[in-house]
């Protein structure tokens, strides 16, 4: 399920402005950069803005990362936090609800239609949750994070994580399954 670990030597080639090691970085982590973003925003094309921007305040920074316990992706993954959030901020100043582009990959309106339910209906779980559920949830499968990064993240020890991660599912799989089922009524 995860990533294998970054060669020892990646971070300081990308410090030294190494284009395979500054592409390296950006293959590895985009994807899931972009899945984190657009989950919150809900927006594709400003989920790809923000991804850019994420990515251009890398190489502005990259000289002066410094490992102090993070890992690089947990790194890229505040900026994308603090640079989601900044948009957000602005969206709630502007008082404006942009049309959700969520789009699927086929055709079939029946699948489409299935899938747009599906993804409401777990988004609405998901906020049902208490903060730190939530918090975990993401941080291990939207932003891929293993579990001992994810305590370093939280401030929790390894196996707390383990429990608050296992009471997230079960509670998120019950609140899904409820709300699935209010979709049918």
């Amino acid at each position: 399920m995860h990533a294998p670990p970054l060669p020892e030597d990646l971070i300081p080639r990308a410090q030294a402005a190494d284009p395979h090691a500054l592409t390296a970085i950006y293959e590895r982590f985009a994807p899931a950069i972009y899945r984190y973003v657009y989950y919150r925003i809900g927006d594709a094309e400003l989920a790809r803005d923000i991804q850019s921007e994420v990515f251009l305040r890398m190489l502005e920074g990259i000289e002066r990362y410094e490992e102090r316990g993070w890992s690089i992706g947990a790194w890229l993954y505040r900026i994308a936090q603090a640079r989601t959030v900044d948009s957000l901020r602005r969206r709630r100043r502007q008082e404006h609800e942009p049309l959700d582009e969520y789009h699927c990959t086929t055709d079939d309106p029946d699948s489409r239609l299935v899938a747009d339910v599906e993804r409401g209906a777990l988004q609405r779980a998901m906020e049902q949750l208490c903060a730190s559920q939530r918090h975990v949830l993401l941080l291990r499968y939207m932003y891929g994070l293993s579990l001992e990064e994810t305590a370093r993240q939280m401030g929790r020890t390894v196996g707390s994580i383990k429990a608050l991660q296992h009471r997230a599912q079960a509670r998120l799989s019950t609140l899904f399954r409820q709300e699935m089922g209010d979709e049918a009524v």
